[in-house]
């Protein structure tokens, strides 16, 4: 080999050499052997320039990239969990400790059942909307014999004892499944439970839970409070529509048509009970109907009333049904004297038997109380007569 500068014979024992030993060239076509790197996996050490120490450091994991973070090249797809300990003054020593770091395992944490739900609300409440987080709370309640106990002694027998001894429907019964999941899916995530107990439980067909209807005496209470309290024509038009109120509750003001004189609400929003569900409106309260479509300053016919601190009327807004149900209902009900069993659901089951007696077929009672099978009842039975469906809606009495 020779050198390409002063063109002289590179002896064979030296010709590995970088540089050539008579004029100091380059050789650049000679490949310096790099020094051997530590295997995948053993870590590394870096030095802290700020505080002037070694610091060992191994990766711990990946997680995937967050959802706010946008990678149209697609080169990452994961971002690498990093653990470190600093403090040494030789690389030496940073670097045999990397493996002890490796083989850490994350400190135990001991919390009751009731801890870690403290932890996981403030977490987990803003993902979701008001009413569904209500579910959950409501449903962790019947957890309340487990609040005290460690989080990882808990079995999925004392889980599902919970479920058993809980008086509830159905509904009841997965919501308390569904937050169990919920809390044992972050338990995992923040080490302090190691598996998931929750998968197995069974839910079952639960006790069902039958609301007393508003008799007649108590409608009529509520009607004379038309007038008197905001919220009275609201409760008395649930008793003639029959619908759930929460459904009642989102109709908007063009979704009422009229039809002959005769105004019915075209529900529009897809449900248990079907989409665009046709509920006459009852003459009963058609007067109640048509002065709220007449209410300034919000498009929903049964809005929330908004007032100040000092009670001066500041507007409307949306109205949820646990605020129906808290401040509208339950102060009417106990100041007429209505029992505590009696709830704003109650008020279906009076159009409910209200409706039996009325006019019409059964397919078409049906469609007016909107059960869930409403859809295939519609399509296979029943023809979309608008005419019979007021006909039986103003037969009722």
């Amino acid at each position: 080999m020779n050198c390409p500068k002063c063109k002289r014979e590179i002896p064979e024992a030296i010709k590995d050499l970088t540089f050539c030993p008579f004029c100091g060239k380059k050789l650049t076509s000679v490949k310096r052997q790099r020094t051997k790197s530590r295997g995948n996996g053993t870590g590394c050490a870096y030095w802290d320039p700020v505080h002037r120490y070694w610091v060992a450091q191994i990766t711990n994991g990946y997680r995937p990239l967050p959802d706010d973070i946008s990678d149209p090249e697609n080169k990452r797809q994961r971002v690498p969990i990093k653990k470190t300990k600093g403090g040494f003054k030789r690389k030496e020593d940073a670097l045999a400790y990397c493996m002890e770091l490796k083989n850490q395992k994350p400190a135990e944490v001991q919390l009751t059942l009731k801890q870690v739900y403290d932890h996981w609300e403030p977490w987990y409440k803003p993902r979701v909307d008001k009413d569904t987080f209500g579910c959950y709370r409501a449903a962790f309640n019947h957890f309340a014999a487990l609040y005290d106990k460690d989080i990882r002694e808990i079995t999925a027998s004392d889980l599902q004892q919970c479920m058993d001894d809980c008086p509830r429907g159905h509904r009841t019964h997965e919501n308390m499944k569904c937050t169990a999941g919920l809390l044992w899916a972050y338990g995992i995530d923040n080490h302090y439970v190691e598996k998931d107990v929750t998968k197995n439980l069974f839910v079952g067909r639960g006790a069902s839970v039958q609301r007393e209807p508003l008799n007649d005496m108590e409608v009529e209470k509520i009607r004379k409070e038309i007038g008197k309290d905001i919220y009275a024509p609201y409760v008395y038009a649930l008793c003639y529509l029959g619908y759930r109120p929460g459904e009642m509750l989102e109709i908007k003001k063009d979704q009422v048509k009229e039809h002959n004189g005769s105004l019915y609400i075209i529900e529009g929003k897809k449900t248990d009970a079907g989409k665009d569900r046709i509920v006459p409106v009852h003459p009963k309260i058609e007067k109640i109907i048509r002065k709220q479509l007449e209410t300034v300053g919000t498009d929903y016919l049964f809005p929330m009333h908004i007032y100040s601190r000092k009670g001066e009327f500041k507007g409307y807004k949306v109205m949820h049904h646990n605020y129906f149900s808290k401040y509208a209902f339950r102060p009417m009900a106990d100041r007429l004297g209505i029992p505590k069993n009696k709830v704003p659901y109650s008020a279906r089951h009076t159009f409910s038997d209200k409706l039996k007696d009325a006019d019409g077929t059964d397919k078409t009672k049906a469609a007016l109380i909107g059960h869930s099978d409403y859809k295939f009842t519609q399509q296979k039975y029943q023809s979309d007569n608008l005419d019979d469906l007021i006909a039986a809606m103003g037969s009722i009495k």
